[in-house]
């Protein structure tokens, strides 16, 4: 066997991390020390594991414990009553691909609703489309968004567009008083627990129906394929879609530290077919700056896998 300094440059290096790796286990296991960990749990038997730096913030509002801590490898994470909802390094994924599609989709989106989004980083990708006029952003819980000015400036700094309104409410009592409004809605939720729990219900999805254009597009986030808890979600909420709405795409996107690393979307719309539209022109023309979303992707991301389509 060679020795060490006689190996190429990179099996030094796979040599190092394995040794590394190799003493770090036994030494968890024979002295663990999880103080500066978090998990996140996914299920009862699974979550994302991640070192915490530092504590930066914590408080409760009126809804549930907000936290904000630095780690190593995301940045700055949010944690809403416990459980990871923004990340500095993958915000972006999930931002992107739930506001894109659906305005890509719409051939001239002017006025756009946002319910929850309390970080502002879905209203921050929607003013990036020239032809909006309008964005109304219905977060319940006010002490995201200052929370988020905080620690997120990046994402909040949309909040100084003239284009945008920010409403601290409920989002579904809100959308009760609207119809025929908006040509786009967004639903930006947390899981489908507490506060969040009726935005998946029918009766929410036909006051979103009610309150869009003849022409207009919803699109919600949807939660994992892979958690078995939520299967059922995604399927009923998929069932109500189809009672409402013509045109139904589900659509997933990979995000690193959401439960399981696979994500869906679900976008219904009355009229527009998302993958009947040039996306490729659409795209260059409104000169969107995006790190995960392109042209190619927007096709690409209604195409499922096997499992998923077989939840429906």
């Amino acid at each position: 066997m060679p020795s060490k300094a006689s190996m190429p440059a990179i099996w030094r290096l796979s040599a190092d991390f394995l040794i590394w790796a190799r003493k770090s286990y036994f030494t968890n296991l024979m002295e663990p020390d999880v103080q500066n960990w978090h998990i996140d749990y996914h299920s009862p038997h699974r979550g994302l594991t991640f070192e915490v730096q530092e504590l930066l913030y914590t408080e409760r509002s009126m809804y549930q414990e907000i936290k904000i801590v630095q780690t190593p490898e995301f940045g700055k994470v949010m944690l809403l009553d416990g459980v990871l909802m923004l990340t500095e390094a993958d915000e972006f994924v999930y931002h992107e691909m739930l506001c894109h599609p659906s305005l890509i989709t719409h051939p001239n989106p002017q006025k756009v609703l946002i319910i929850g989004g309390g970080d502002c980083g879905t209203l921050n990708r929607v003013l990036e489309h020239p032809g909006v006029q309008q964005v109304v952003q219905v977060e319940i819980d006010e002490m995201v968004t200052r929370v988020s000015k905080l620690y997120f400036p990046a994402l909040t700094a949309a909040t100084k567009d003239p284009r945008a309104e920010l409403i601290f409410a409920d989002g579904i009592a809100y959308l009760k008083q609207q119809e025929s409004t908006f040509d786009v809605i967004l639903v930006d939720s947390t899981d489908p627990v507490g506060p969040a729990e009726g935005l998946f219900r029918q009766e929410f999805l036909a006051d979103c129906h009610k309150a869009l254009k003849d022409d207009g597009i919803l699109c919600l986030q949807c939660e994992s394929p892979w958690i078995a808890s939520l299967q059922p979600v995604i399927q009923q909420v998929n069932r109500d879609l189809h009672q409402l709405f013509p045109i139904v795409a589900p659509y997933t996107a990979a995000i690193q530290t959401y439960q399981a690393g696979l994500w869906m979307f679900q976008l219904a719309s009355k009229q527009y077919n998302p993958l009947a539209v040039d996306a490729k022109e659409r795209f260059y023309a409104r000169k969107l700056n995006c790190k995960y979303y392109n042209a190619p992707l927007h096709n690409a991301a209604f195409a499922l896998p096997q499992f998923v389509l077989e939840l429906f």
